[in-house]
């Protein structure tokens, strides 16, 4: 047997006798620290990834009052799959989790199997850009949306995007306010011309107001974050319900 062969012997062996705490912890160093938007634990609750995105240690407090029984579900830049899984945790029929980087998309695969969970699906897309394939009861946007993709430019691209595969629900969470020449690195006149039915008001754009708008003529607004801690960071939870 070449040396080749016994190496690839040898690595598929180790895959087989590994346990699910260390195929967990390949799946992060597959992934890289880096992406890993949520924190993500082992099987025994030991902190394999802090997770570089929200602070929150696990699922925002507002989720618990959403009902997503026997529902269809796409989680739109839905990473490693943490609101996914949840999702499908509290009763979603199907789940279906969407990103753009494969790498993480695999990673995602992996988990559902170590997990052992059926229903939820994950898909490589770049949902702004590439059309909806099919509609889903609700749609998830979580932690998308921020300085990144609005200053580039694919805030309404990501809104229609999510917008196209929702038939009756649309759950996002946002930083609801922006300083625009801080946040987005440009002047006002050059964030109208990417926006112009955007409004800045004392320097801030308010993307609360932008989205509301936005979805007003289809959508009605039924929930938003109770608690609105001082924090001007911190990221608000709304949903969205298509009008009869």
């Amino acid at each position: 047997m070449s040396s080749i062969k016994k190496a690839r012997t040898s690595a598929k062996k180790q895959r087989l006798y590994m346990t699910p705490n260390a195929e967990i912890k390949k799946i992060v160093e597959e992934v890289g620290q880096d992406i890993i938007w949520r924190p993500l634990y082992d099987f025994e609750r030991n902190k394999l990834s802090g997770g570089v995105g929200h602070d929150i240690d696990g699922i925002d407090p507002e989720f618990t009052e959403l009902d997503f029984t026997g529902k269809t579900v796409c989680d739109l830049g839905c990473n490693l799959g943490h609101f996914t899984f949840y999702a499908h945790e509290r009763g979603a029929k199907e789940v279906v989790g969407y990103d753009m980087e494969p790498k993480v998309i695999k990673g995602a695969k992996k988990l559902a199997a170590l997990y052992n969970i059926e229903n939820v699906e994950f898909e490589t897309c770049n949902f702004a850009s590439e059309p909806a394939t099919r509609t889903f009861d609700m749609g998830m946007l979580i932690d998308i949306l921020g300085k990144i993709n609005i200053s580039n430019g694919f805030l309404i691209p990501i809104l229609k995007g999510l917008e196209s595969r929702s038939k009756s629900e649309m759950l996002l969470t946002f930083r609801p306010l922006y300083l625009v020449k801080r946040h987005f690195g440009m002047s006002e006149d050059e964030f109208l011309k990417l926006y112009p039915q955007a409004q800045i008001k004392n320097g801030f754009f308010s993307l609360l107001d932008f989205a509301q708008n936005f979805f007003a003529e289809k959508w009605k607004v039924t929930y938003l974050s109770k608690e609105l801690p001082d924090d001007e960071q911190y990221k608000r939870t709304v949903h969205f319900i298509r009008k009869a």
